[in-house]
C-alpha cells in the first residue's frame, strides 16, 4: 500500500546535539564571505554560524574533519578551551569538541538512501518510517532538485508568453496526465510535474520503500533545499561528472 507522507523539514530529521545553535564560538577568521567549502553543509555553517550544520556533514562524510574550515574550528574551539576564564564557556567548548567524536561515531548508513535523477532521495532511519528528502553530499544531487524545478517554471512561463496552451505543452513534454494548471503560482504547477514525473520513475530494485510524492511535498522540499543553494557558485563542468566550485574562493 503506498503511504502518502506529512511533510518533515531537513533539519526536523537531523539528530540533535547540546549547544548546536550556538554561535558564540564562530572562529573570527572564517567570519568573512570568501570562506567556501566543497561541502554544502560546511557552507551552511560558515553561512549560519551554527555548529549543528558542521556535525551534520561530519555524519554524511567523515573526510569533512580534513576540510579546512573544520580543522581551523576545531583548533579555535580547542585553543579557547585551555585558554579561557570561563567556567561557563568551558563547558560549551568542551562539549562542542565531543559532539565532533560523536557526530564521527554518527555515520549515515548509506545503503537506506536511494537517489533518484529527479533529485529527490528514498531514506530510512533506523526504527523510523521511510520518508523523501534531498542529499546534500555531494552538493551536485541538491543542485539537481532545485534546477529540475526550475527548468519546469522557465518552461511554464515561455509557454504563457509564446500564448500556446499550458498544460498541453506541459503533458507533451514531461509525458504525464491529469494535469491542473488553474494556478496562478507557477510553483504550484511546477510542483505537480515534478510529482508525476519522479513517481514514474523505475525504482532501485534494492528500493523497498513504497513512497509516494505529494505535489505539496515536492514544493516544500524544493524550498528547503534551494535555501542550502543560496550564495554558492555552483560551476557545472560538462565533461565530467564531478563538482566544481569557483577558483577563486578560499577553500
Amino acid at each position: 500500500m503506498v503511504e502518502i507522507l506529512e511533510y518533515r523539514t531537513f533539519e526536523s530529521l537531523q539528530n540533535k546535539y547540546k549547544f548546536e545553535d550556538n554561535t558564540s564560538f564562530f572562529p573570527p577568521s572564517l567570519n568573512t564571505d570568501e570562506c567556501f567549502s566543497r561541502h554544502l553543509l560546511v557552507n551552511r555553517f560558515l553561512n549560519t554560524k551554527k555548529p549543528k550544520f558542521l556535525f551534520w556533514s561530519i555524519e554524511k562524510d567523515s573526510n569533512v574533519l580534513m576540510d579546512p574550515f573544520c580543522v581551523e574550528t576545531v583548533n579555535y574551539w580547542r585553543g579557547l578551551l585551555i585558554e579561557s576564564n570561563s567556567r561557563e564557556d568551558k563547558d560549551i567548548l568542551a562539549q562542542l569538541l565531543v559532539n565532533i567524536g560523536v557526530a564521527l561515531g554518527e555515520h549515515k548508513n548509506s545503503s537506506k538512501f536511494f537517489h533518484y535523477d529527479s533529485g529527490f532521495v528514498h531514506c530510512s532511519k533506523e526504527n523510523e518510517k521511510a520518508f523523501f528528502s534531498f542529499e546534500v553530499h555531494p552538493p551536485r544531487r541538491c543542485f539537481r532538485l532545485v534546477e529540475n524545478f526550475e527548468r519546469i517554471v522557465r518552461k511554464i512561463k515561455q509557454v504563457e508568453i509564446l500564448g500556446a496552451d499550458l498544460k498541453s505543452e506541459l503533458t507533451n513534454k514531461y509525458s504525464i496526465d491529469d494535469l491542473n494548471t488553474d494556478f496562478s503560482d507557477h510553483i504550484h504547477i511546477a510542483a505537480q510535474v515534478i510529482s508525476k514525473v519522479h513517481n514514474k520513475i523505475p525504482k532501485n530494485r534494492h528500493d523497498s520503500f513504497d513512497l509516494f510524492l505529494t505535489p505539496f511535498l515536492a514544493e516544500e522540499i524544493y524550498k528547503d533545499a534551494k535555501i542550502f543553494c543560496e550564495g554558492l557558485s555552483y560551476i557545472v563542468d560538462t565533461f565530467q561528472t564531478v563538482d566544481y566550485w569557483s577558483p577563486d574562493k578560499k577553500r
